[in-house]
């Protein structure tokens, strides 16, 4: 019932909707208004606004919920249900599972979970830009560029370049570079003239080079090919400042050498050599290139270069009246690698064809049978071994490498008997070598011809020095060294110091036949052989060179008796005795009687034979024939010369048998010019010491000279008086005393005569020879160290010195692993750019690695020790390292060889296989590598033969001949 009765009727009718169904309740008389429901959606608000940018949004919006929707409809319509059969479809994400490690199957969802690091930059996708606006801001740039901009104090900062990132990896690093770039171009701008400034700004570039590989990317080959261009663009400004220094121009040389093609090189260097014909760098070079060449080395090829070499040579020195001397010595140097060529090659009857017209031309003329010096070897001989060889029914391999090499060692001269020869390539004339074939006109080059010819005879330079490599031509040839006899020179003992060291391994099996150290048919022919042509030489010399030759034939046989007290060679059945007889003779001819010199080399010959009182008699019974004369620096005469080297010989000889006192009373009784001191006393010594002060001062204030070659292997009176007293300081005050002394007289001698010297040289391995004997006696007081750093500072100045380098090894022999460090040595021995010094360093590694082996013991089995993989590792590391294409040992075929038999020893023989086509491809004239191959890869002997036949080389036995050789027996 309604309260009021007016709505009665409203209150009995049902109850309608609450949605309104029409807009009538809007109506408002007093307000009239145009409302249109949206029937589309009950639940949509009510539109405000039907502007154009709403309805599009909207529009926008309700595409994409539809999108939403139908794809939600499509997924939920494909997924079967799949509760009954045990498996479960995650519709929900939970991170709840992130947090579990491991969750069992079936609950395991599938997400994929990205991580990121602090501060890491996120890359984003760049905007593809328009083609016009690159070309609109290319223009814009090259407009700007263009414009002349005016640099004044506001914008100077803004015009400094770009911007550095100091955030780069290598910032630090670049300015230090750029630091010393800007200094070196400020040293060299002010002094132009300093060659070593010059070398080390090319070295310089090596760093930047490690540098721009490791913080910059770009290609390794162009790169190096950068570098290279680099290099030879400091090289040429340098040269054009010093315009044919030697120094540069090799350096040039082995840099366009180690980056360009054969080809291009070839067409270089022949340009080259066409502007400067005298030049012998360039020719060098050039001939190396087709020499070196895989591709174009060849014999013919090779021989006609150095034809043309040596005519050019011959012609500019006929013309020419300022650079005689200077081209002759070059034709001498191109000798010298004409020789090499052909003893490597295997070519020795063309070899020796070569030299014997040399001798005859330019020392007997008048006596043309003085050098034609036939062979005293037996054929028969030879035959009888053969069949021995061939009845041993060894493999094919072996038949080769066995013959090859007694033929080798047998068949060194020319087919001179009559009938028949077998073997075509031992008929060798003398028109066949004639073009090669220059007189040599000027006196002080006849010695020099004389070095060369026995150096490429096998003969060791003795000594050899640094300086008289240098002074007689045959330093510059990195390829030279190819078998061991030139290493020989090492043991052979200068001052009284024991550098004995049987772990110093010089193999006899790398000897290349013909040869005088192995044992085997030859061996006593071709030393008789050689020792006759040395005493041939000294019959057509007079003067110093006489002397200076028979003193190298006489040390020759001195160093043969050592070698064989040391086991590394093994004399001839009498050979010692007819050295004796040989000798005695020598000394009876009326011209050496009065020689001092000679009779001192007998006594030390006498020495190394074990007979010490024979020695010390005849150098007592030599210094009894010449009186004692008032010692006075202004007047030394050849006498007196002789006299002291005589004294300087008794004192070391008393040294080595341990008679210091003996050695003393001698140097005193000799500056003080008494015949014998019978007791010494504190006045005798203090007299001695002001008689050498005031000598040697004396001695120091004249103008100190560069010695001719020759006189290297003489006695000079300064630096056997400053021995002598380095020798009486040693023995009164000691070592350090001594080494003061020393260090006084280098620096003078460095004021006086800058740079390498052959009596600086000396000084400083008498220097060495102090302070090791010291070290030897005395290991406790710390003197190794001095040492060290002595015989560092020797070997950088005189890298090619053989007894600072015995010195070396031996030291390292002695103090193991705590002497110099490998690093420190390696660095030694590496910079110096030398052959030598490298192969020592091969030398030295393989001296700890045997010294290991011999020495040491494994504690719980009691077995020798063996090499250690970190050993192998290192040593072929090095091997590695000194034969790449930057080295000047990449050619040097006794490394190759060294390098060969310890691959073969250690590692697999892949290993072995690559590493020799390495070799043969940078030694391609080496004779001594085709026969190697016998022994490291003997499944590819035929392929090597027949590369052998195609180089032209020396083969003395061929495939077809062994084969018929072998049905015969």
């Amino acid at each position: 019932m309604s309260l009021f009765a007016a709505y009665a009727a409203d209150a009995e009718a049902p109850t309608p909707d609450p949605t309104p169904q029409t807009a009538s309740w809007l109506h408002n008389p007093s307000f009239q208004i145009d409302v249109t429901p949206n029937t589309e959606s009950q639940n949509d608000s009510v539109s405000v606004s039907d502007s154009p940018e709403r309805k599009k949004r909207k529009k926008e919006k309700k595409d994409k919920k539809h999108k939403h929707k139908a794809h939600e409809e499509e997924a939920t319509v494909t997924v079967p249900q799949l509760e009954e059969e045990g498996f479960a479809v995650d519709k929900a994400r939970n991170k709840e599972f992130l947090s579990v490690r491991t969750i069992a199957r079936p609950s395991a969802p599938r997400y994929s979970i990205r991580y990121f690091v602090t501060n890491m930059k996120v890359r984003h996708r760049k905007k593809f830009k328009r083609y016009y606006q690159q070309v609109q801001k290319l223009l814009d740039k090259e407009n700007s560029e263009n414009k002349e901009q005016v640099i004044t104090k506001e914008n100077v900062n803004k015009l400094g370049g770009s911007k550095k990132d100091e955030n780069f990896a290598g910032f630090k690093q670049e300015e230090e570079l750029s630091q010393t770039t800007a200094s070196y171009n400020r040293k060299l701008t002010e002094n132009t003239h300093d060659i070593k400034l010059w070398l080390e700004y090319v070295n310089f570039q090596d760093t930047v080079y490690q540098f721009e590989k490791t913080y910059r990317k770009g290609s390794i080959a162009k790169g190096l090919r950068v570098l290279a261009e680099r290099k030879l663009s400091i090289l040429d400004k340098a040269l054009t400042y010093n315009q044919n220094c030697e120094e540069l121009l090799r350096e040039r040389l082995n840099v366009a050498v180690s980056i360009y093609p054969s080809d291009e090189l070839q067409v270089q260097l022949k340009s080259l050599v066409d502007k400067e014909q005298g030049n012998i760098i360039l020719w060098q070079g050039y001939i190396e290139s087709t020499q070196c060449s895989m591709s174009h080395c060849n014999t013919p090829a090779v021989l006609n270069l150095y034809t043309k070499c040596l005519s050019v040579l011959h012609k500019l020195r006929r013309n020419s009246s300022m650079e005689r001397a200077q081209l002759e010595e070059n034709i001498l140097k191109m000798l010298y690698q004409c020789g090499l060529f052909l003893k490597q090659a295997g070519l020795f009857e063309q070899l020796w064809t070569l030299l014997r017209l040399y001798l005859e031309l330019n020392l007997s003329p008048s006596d043309k049978n003085k050098f034609n010096i036939p062979s005293s070897f037996q054929e028969k001989q030879l035959v009888e071994l053969e069949e021995v060889v061939f009845n041993s029914q060894l493999p094919l391999h072996e038949l080769w490498l066995r013959t090859e090499k007694l033929r080798e060692a047998c068949h060194w001269l020319p087919y001179t008997e009559d009938g028949q020869c077998e073997d075509p390539q031992r008929l060798v004339f003398p028109e066949d070598v004639s073009e090669l074939i220059h007189p040599i006109t000027m006196p002080e080059n006849t010695f020099r011809l004389i070095a060369t010819i026995l150096t490429l005879l096998k003969v060791p330079l003795l000594s050899t020095r640094h300086s008289t490599m240098q002074d007689l031509g045959l330093d510059y040839v990195p390829w030279a060294l190819d078998s061991i006899e030139s290493l020989l020179s090492a043991f052979l003992p200068l001052f009284p110091i024991d550098l004995t060291n049987p772990y110093l391994i010089i193999d006899n099996r790398l000897s290349v036949g013909p040869q005088y150290i192995k044992v085997l048919p030859g061996q006593e022919e071709y030393l008789d052989f050689v020792l006759t042509i040395m005493k041939s030489c000294t019959e057509c010399l007079t003067g110093d060179d006489k002397t200076a030759t028979t003193v190298w034939w006489l040390r020759f046989q001195k160093l043969l008796i050592i070698l064989d007290k040391q086991n590394r060679f093994k004399m001839p059945q009498g050979f010692s005795k007819k050295i004796k007889s040989s000798v005695k003779n020598l000394l009876k001819q009326e011209e050496n009687r009065s020689n001092i010199l000679f009779y001192c080399e007998y006594a030390l010959i006498e020495y190394e034979q074990g007979n010490l009182d024979t020695c010390l008699n005849i150098i007592r019974t030599t210094l009894s024939f010449s009186s004692n004369r008032v010692i006075l620096a202004s007047s030394i005469d050849e006498e007196q010369t002789s006299r002291c080297y005589m004294y300087r010989i008794l004192i070391e000889v008393y040294l080595k048998a341990e008679k210091n006192n003996d050695a003393l009373k001698h140097l005193i009784s000799y500056v003080l010019e008494k015949n014998s001191v019978d007791n010494v006393t504190d006045d005798l010594i203090n007299q001695a010491n002001l008689k050498f002060k005031h000598v040697t001062l004396q001695l120091l204030q004249k103008d100190i000279t560069k010695l001719p070659v020759t006189n290297h292997f003489l006695p000079n009176f300064t630096i056997d008086w400053i021995i002598c007293n380095g020798w009486f300081l040693y023995l009164t005050k000691g070592p350090i005393q001594c080494g003061t002394f020393l260090e006084n007289i280098l620096s003078e001698m460095e004021e006086k005569q800058p740079g390498m010297m052959y009596q600086k040289e000396v000084i400083y391995e008498f220097y060495v020879a102090v302070l090791f004997k010291h070290c030897v006696h005395n290991p406790g007081q710390g003197t190794f160290k001095i040492l060290d750093e002595v015989l560092s500072r020797a070997i950088e100045q005189y890298p090619n010195n053989l007894f600072l380098l015995a010195v070396l090894a031996k030291e390292q022999s002695m103090t193991s692993c705590s002497g110099v460090p490998w690093w420190k040595l390696k660095t030694l021995l590496m910079k110096t750019g030398r052959a030598f010094p490298t192969l020592f360093l091969v030398l030295i590694t393989n001296q700890n690695i045997v010294s290991a082996q011999e020495t040491l013991i494994e504690t719980f089995t009691g077995r020798k020790y063996e090499i250690s993989g970190s050993q192998k590792n290192r040593m072929l590391a090095l091997f590695r390292r000194i034969t790449r294409p930057d080295m000047c040992t990449r050619r040097c075929g006794l490394v190759w060889r060294l390098y060969l038999q310890f691959i073969h020893a250690y590692f697999d023989p892949a290993l072995v296989r690559n590493v020799y086509y390495r070799a043969v491809e940078e030694c391609p004239w080496l004779k001594a590598l085709y026969i190697d191959a016998a022994i490291y890869i003997p499944a590819e002997l035929a392929q090597i033969q027949d590369l052998l036949i195609e180089k032209q080389l020396r083969l003395h036995v061929t495939p077809e001949e062994l084969d018929v050789l072998r049905c015969m027996f």
